[in-house]
């Protein structure tokens, strides 16, 4: 006989489903915005490089390539007229000619001629009124005929009667294809820092062949000036004449107040030392462009030195 089975019976359990996890996966985030944003700080980091390097140089006291000085921005924020518009003049790069002729306002210069290392011509005034272009600061530059500057020399027109001309002559050394005249602002000169004492007195010195300028400034102002010419080059056609001149010059300055000049002469040659106070001095009686006002600032007097042909530190 069969063994009866018991009745067996399942219990489910009354609880409502669970989701169970099984495992993870992740969702990368988008880096679209990040990279958007890293590209658009690219582009304008390659875009005013030339102002950073300027601007870096500048806190630290250092001349700015010409190259890199004449791409920056900060440049370009300066035209021909001084103004401190947003744009400024494109350089006019005239090819070297004796029959060139350039043409600036009121101002025209021509009968150009370049021999042994001097540069001749002349400047027009071609209003009916007397032209005052003693504020600006004009200057005419040489580039090679792949316009690399070679050479910059202030030209320092200052006052021509109407209908009249002033002729110069100024030393370039190294020959060139183009010539260009460039007005520029104190905000084109390069910054530069001189090393005060514990009184805030420091002292740039300019110097060129025969001559030796101390320029003293207190808290980056102009005190003091100066200027020692030692002239021993007695067989030179031109000696007595400089001799003569420098000897006028001399009784001239001793008569200005805060100015004072010593004049030795000798057989062997001549020295002249000239000190000026110019707190008290009145350099409007003379004519002398080495000589800068009361309060000048290093940046002027260095750059346009260095354009009369000193090595300035």
């Amino acid at each position: 006989m069969a063994k009866k089975k018991k009745n067996e019976h399942v219990i489910l359990e009354n609880i409502e489903l669970k989701p169970q996890v099984i495992g993870y996966t992740y969702q990368k985030k988008s880096n679209l915005g990040r990279v958007i944003f890293i590209f658009i700080a690219f582009l304008l980091v390659v875009y005013y490089i030339n102002d950073i390097s300027v601007f870096i140089n500048k806190l630290i006291g250092k001349d700015s390539a010409e190259t890199i000085e004449g791409l920056s921005g900060s440049n370009n924020d300066n035209n021909v007229g001084g103004n401190n518009n947003t744009e400024k003049n494109e350089l006019i790069y005239n090819i070297y000619d004796v029959n060139l002729v350039i043409t600036e306002g009121d101002m025209r210069l021509n009968n150009f001629n370049y021999i042994d290392g001097k540069l001749t011509f002349d400047v027009n005034n071609t209003s009916n009124k007397q032209l005052n272009l003693s504020e600006k600061k004009y200057f005419i530059e040489t580039y090679s005929e792949n316009k690399t500057l070679l050479e910059r020399v202030k030209l320092d027109v200052n006052t021509i009667n109407e209908s009249s001309k002033v002729s110069f002559e100024l030393d370039i050394t190294k020959p060139f294809y183009y010539l260009v005249l460039e007005e520029k602002t104190i905000e084109d000169y390069p910054a530069i820092s001189l090393t005060p004492d514990e009184n805030g007195v420091a002292i740039l010195r300019c110097l060129k062949v025969t001559e030796e300028i101390l320029y003293t400034f207190r808290n980056d102002e102009l005190e003091t000036i100066k200027h020692t010419i030692s002239d021993s080059n007695v067989t030179d056609a031109n000696y007595y004449n400089r001799y003569t001149s420098y000897q006028s010059k001399a009784a001239t300055y001793n008569t200005i107040s805060g100015m004072s000049a010593t004049f030795n002469g000798t057989l062997n040659g001549y020295t002249l030392v000239v000190a000026i106070d110019l707190a008290n001095a009145n350099l409007s009686t003379i004519d002398e462009k080495y000589y800068y006002g009361y309060k000048e600032i290093p940046e002027v007097v260095k750059f346009e030195m260095q354009t009369y042909g000193f090595g300035c530190n």
